[in-house]
């Protein structure tokens, strides 16, 4: 029970902090709402973990706790493979935009 209400008082903390930050304008409504309904389901979870291993039976899967540990994995992989792909991409535009200022603004370094 312990585990439970720790997540639950986590995740009602990470939903408010969302909140904050799209009133600051650090993130937008869509992210606002897709981190809220995963937030709001990780409580669901903690309310009712038995409704995962009726999911998990459906899914083929042994447990509950196994699907989530296995789509927790797989999200966070395909969060990693996308983050690379992210920073390559900038670093790329970065390299892009230092040799074009490189070149538009040449520094003369008189040597005598």
């Amino acid at each position: 029970m312990m585990f439970q209400l720790f997540l639950i008082a986590f995740s009602a903390y990470a939903i408010a902090r969302s909140l904050k930050q799209y009133s600051r304008k650090q993130v937008s409504k869509y992210w606002v709402v897709v981190w809220s309904v995963l937030w709001v389901i990780v409580i669901g979870v903690a309310l009712m973990p038995q409704a995962t291993d009726r999911i998990a039976a459906f899914a083929g899967v042994g447990r509950g706790a196994d699907l989530l540990v296995y789509l927790a994995v797989t999200f966070l992989l395909y969060a990693v493979l996308r983050l690379m792909v992210r920073q390559q991409k900038m670093s790329e535009e970065i390299t892009a935009l230092v040799r074009t200022i490189a070149v538009d603004h040449p520094k003369h370094h008189d040597r005598s």
